[in-house]
Parts: structure tokens; sequence; C-alpha cells
């Protein structure tokens, strides 16, 4: 009886891949292809050795079909990944080998006479993960034969470092992911790692829920952990996704702050204020902001003349991290789909920025308002209840007040905000109030064509004013070889994220070789081209200014990037760097 209700599920002319045995070849199956990947040949990554595909039908039963090198060219046009087919014809062997892809005790091997054709779409599941405990990996003791899929929230990213490999670079870095208060790390390679780059570089800065698909568990000085198949494996960050939604829900279910900022080791390196403003970004004006037709991510310079008060300048969300609305006296979370009591204040500000084309209002959400007023949201809220003096306007505390006049360079998305009725209203991706950036990002807008006794530009106590050459040695020369000198802009060469750097500015007041030295260099600043003068400038900002970043990150991480020559020695040194991969770690409720 239970032979003919499963057959019944099927359509009566396909197969049910959970039915298929050997020696039979005639299956006929309809089913979804949810992985496509092309495996190279050893020792020769450009050529092809075999096609590997898994097939998901109905019911979610899953299996592994390979196509072999001599029919590759035959088939690859003709299936794509997501899409739905009809298939016919195939040899069904055992599902052998450290790498199998499904828990099916058979798999597919395609033949000259197998029969693709292409379906509608259909009711087959678009993705289908077979999702591992963290508890289940961490209590493996060997390598598992199957890759797995697991889901966690990336916790925290640890530094790219490159090694040297049979005349290649290979880039790898180490995330750790997190579920259930236990810790899973994953070593990614290659691809893996420019993926990842290209996720954190759109400036999304709250721990993502990652999906890993198609993992290999490995064991690391006895320690289990993950790692990525070549062109296998896949990363989903942040997809809309049903088992994202569940898992989400699930963490607030125990208490977890599912908002909590995402740690990325010695960040500066990778995406850093600098890097992001002056050379990943494309400048514009705010002119050019509102007659651009296009989306995208631009950066410009100006300065905040106004805080807009109108409206409520937080909001409030579910530790979820998702908006929240009132409803029936209470909060309801659209994400977690129930009423919540336990909301997070966040910023939620609108400010007028101009600059010498024009101005526009941008909105200034809780990460970029927090750095520049130095202040939570949940502790100005409390400061607003507790203590009516810090109210301005319609309940804006005075604190807002303090950024007007400020410059700072904004990355902004041009994509208007279609819920706001101010045109010309824009999203700030990212703030920056460096003085030494903004000074350099000056500069580069700046063109600067020195002739003798000819007036030109100089950093004084206004800006714009003009001198002669003499005076702009003179000027410069006294801001940097002065302790005590004022130069506007340069003044405060630092950024202030709650003391997480300190600064520490040599005093260059006393003749020495190295001001001697400095001397001839800005005699040269004097006498050279554009580009020259402004990579000398650059140099100077760079040298006039030491950081020390006091360590914040566990003694067992790795930070420092390096350069390897691993050549037959690769697999022990990458045992090496995650040795410590995966333990269980009880992470302290916020």
């Amino acid at each position: 009886m239970r032979r003919v209700t499963q057959y019944a599920q099927m359509s009566p002319s396909f197969d049910a891949i959970s039915k298929i045995v050997p020696p039979r070849e005639a299956w006929r199956l309809k089913v979804r292809v949810i992985r496509a990947w092309i495996v190279p040949s050893f020792g020769n990554p450009d050529s092809p050795n075999s096609m590997e595909l898994i097939l998901v039908d109905e019911n979610s039963n899953k299996i592994q079909a390979t196509i072999r090198k001599q029919l590759i060219n035959r088939f690859k046009d003709n299936i794509i990944e997501g899409n739905c087919y009809k298939m016919c014809y195939f040899s069904v062997v055992p599902n052998h080998g450290s790498y199998r892809a499904t828990k099916h005790e058979f798999k597919l091997t395609f033949l000259f006479r197998t029969i693709v054709t292409t379906l509608p779409d259909d009711i087959i599941p678009r993705v289908c993960f077979t999702l591992y405990p963290f508890e289940e990996i961490l209590q493996m003791s060997q390598d598992h034969d199957y890759l797995v899929d697991v889901i966690g929230l990336l916790t925290l990213v640890g530094e790219e470092k490159s090694y040297d490999k049979d005349g290649k670079t290979i880039k790898m870095v180490v995330v750790e992911l997190s579920s259930q208060k236990m810790v899973l790390r994953c070593a990614l390679f290659g691809e893996y790692v420019d993926q990842l780059n290209h996720f954190l570089s759109s400036g999304y800065v709250e721990q993502p829920v990652v999906i890993l698909q198609l993992a290999k568990v490995k064991l690391f000085r006895g320690q289990p952990g993950l790692q990525n198949v070549m062109k296998a494996t896949k990363i989903y960050l942040n997809p809309d996704l049903a088992a994202v939604f569940d898992f989400r829900k699930s963490v607030v279910e125990q208490g977890i702050n599912g908002t909590q900022p995402l740690f990325i080791a010695n960040e500066g390196k990778t995406i850093s204020l600098e890097d992001d403003f002056m050379r990943l970004t494309k400048k514009s004006t705010i002119d050019e902001l509102q007659e651009n037709k296009e989306d995208g991510t631009f950066v410009i310079l100006g300065t905040i003349t106004d805080v807009v008060e109108e409206g409520c300048w937080w909001y409030s969300t579910c530790v979820c991290g998702k908006t929240v609305h009132p409803e029936s006296g209470v909060y309801f979370c659209d994400m977690c789909m129930h009423h919540v009591t336990n909301v997070i204040p966040r910023y939620r500000l609108k400010v007028v920025v101009s600059d010498e084309t024009g101005q526009g209002i941008f909105v200034l959400f809780d990460r970029e308002t927090t750095y520049l007023v130095k202040k939570t949201c949940g502790d100005l809220f409390n400061e607003v209840h507790k203590d009516s003096k810090v109210l301005c306007g319609d309940d804006y505390p005075i604190i807002f007040r303090n950024l007007e006049g400020k410059k700072v360079l904004l990355k902004v998305d041009t994509k208007s905000l279609g819920v706001d009725r101010y045109f010309g209203t824009f999203r700030v991706k990212r703030i920056c109030d460096d003085a030494a950036i903004i000074s350099m990002f000056e500069l580069a807008q700046t063109e600067i064509t020195p002739l003798k006794d000819a007036p030109v530009p100089v950093f004084g106590p206004e800006l714009g004013e003009t001198s002669n050459t003499k005076c702009l040695e003179n000027t410069v020369m006294s801001s940097f070889l002065q302790k005590e000198a004022n130069v506007a802009g340069l003044d405060d060469i630092h950024l202030d994220m709650e003391g997480v750097k300190e600064v520490d500015i040599q005093d260059h007041s006393v003749d020495s070789d190295e001001n001697v030295v400095l001397s001839d260099d800005i005699g040269s600043l004097i006498r050279s081209d554009v580009d020259e003068t402004q990579d000398l400038l650059s140099h100077l900002l760079d040298d006039s200014r030491k950081v020390n970043v006091p360590n914040v990150v566990p003694k067992d991480a790795v930070f420092l990037k390096v350069k390897r020559n691993l050549e037959a020695d690769f697999d022990k040194e990458l045992e090496d760097t995650v040795a410590h991969c995966s333990k269980i770690i009880k992470i302290e409720d916020s």
C-alpha cells in the first residue's frame, strides 16, 4: 500500500528519484536542476573533466548526475541551473567517494542516448537544502564523505591572506558562523573570497544570514570545520528564502540580537574609509546626483547646513532587525509574524547638505548617525526621556545641532527614496568626517598649475585664500614642522570611533636631518606638476601620523597578511592556519 501511495504522488508518466536503482536505464524523470558546475581536470584547470548536476523532484528528493568529459559539449548549453527538465535514459551507479553531494545510494551517469527536454516552470522546489545542525558537525571525529548544507549568522570575517601555489596566487579567508550559541569556522578560497568581498563592499555591517550549500567537513588538528569545494559550493548571503525566515525567527526566540555589527578583522586593509571614498567609488556633485537618471553609488563632499526637523528622528525595530508597526496597543513584526514588546530604537535623520553646485536632503540611518554623534540611538533616546533640556524644535535633541557646519564625505545611493516627499532626497550608505581623507579628497579635485610668482591656492585658515609660491612653501612647512601648528582641515587628522584608534603625531619642531629632508620634499612639492604634488602631499600626510590599534580580537585569530610559498606543504599549512577551527563557544547574550 505504501508503495502505491509513493507512486501516486508523482505524475504517472514519471519516475520518483527515491525509486532509482540499477540496472535499469530507462528512467523517466521530471526534475529541476538546483545546482550545476564543471569539474576541471586534475593539473589542468582550463580543461573540463565532468559536469555535475544536482536534480530534485517534486517530493524534494535529490540525486547527483554526472556528464562525462566526452558528452559535456552535447548537453552543457541545454542544461541551465534553476530550470525544469524531462530527462530519460541513464546509467545508474553506486554513489561512492568522499565528496558525495546527496544522500542517495546511487547516482546517474548521462549516456549518449540520454534525452533532455526543457519543461515550463513547475511546482518542483527552486531550492532544496539538507541543513546539518552545528552540533552534529562539531561532534564529527573524521572527514565527512558527504557535502553538507549549513545556515548561520556570519559573525566574524578574518583577514584575507594570499598563498603562492604552483605559480598561482590563492586567496583565503576564515569566517565564523553562529547558530544555537555554537560557532563553526569555515575556510573560503579563491572566487568565494571575491564573492564575500563584493557583499561586504556594499556597506552592510550587521550580521547577515549565510547559507553554505555543498560545503566539505574537514578536520584540522582534530577539530571539525568547513571549507568550500571549488566550483561546487554555493554561498547565499541574506537570501530571500523561507529557510532564512525560519532561521531568523529561531534566533529571536533564543533571545539573540540578530542586528549586532559584523566584525571584520583588520577591516581597514580591505574596505577602508580612504579606499572607499578616494579610490573605489565614483565622485560626484550634488547637482550631478539630482540630474542623474541611473541608479548607482557615488561619493560627494559637502557641508551639513541644517537638520530637517520634520517627522520622528528615530524608529522602532524588532530584535530581528526589521521595522515594527503599532497594532492593538503593541508592536507587530512582519518578519517574525507576531506581536513583540521588546523593540530597539534606531536613528533616521534627514539633513541638508550643500556644496558649490547646490544642495539636497540626505537620510542618515542608524550606523551613519551613530558615527557622527558618537552616541547610540538607545542612549540618546533615554536622555531625551530623562532630561527635557536636551530637546529642541519638534522633540529633536540639541546634539543634532552640533552637526551643522560639519564637512563630510557621503557615499550616496542615487536611488531616490520614494517614501520621502522631498525632491533630491538620497540615502547615505557610508559617511566620513576624517580631516585627512577630506583634505586628500579636496586636493584630488583641485587642479594646481603653479607658475613663478603666480597666486597659488593654499590650505590656510580661510579655505580658498591665495598666496604666491613662497607663501605656499612657508605655510606647508610650518604646518608639518611645528607641533602646535593650527591648519584648517589638517589639525585633527584622526578617525574618532569611540577611542578604538589612538593617534601619535610625532614632534618635528626641533631641527633635524628629517626636517631637512622634509624641507627638500616641500621644495619638490612647489616645483612639481599636479599628479606629483598630490602623491607627495599624500605621502606627507601618511608619514605625519602613526595609528596604534589595540588588540581587540581573540588571541588565536590570525590577522597578518602574509604570502607564503606552500608548494607540496599546502595542505599541512592550511591545517595549521585553521587548526583551532570550530570549537563550541558559548555566546553571552547581550
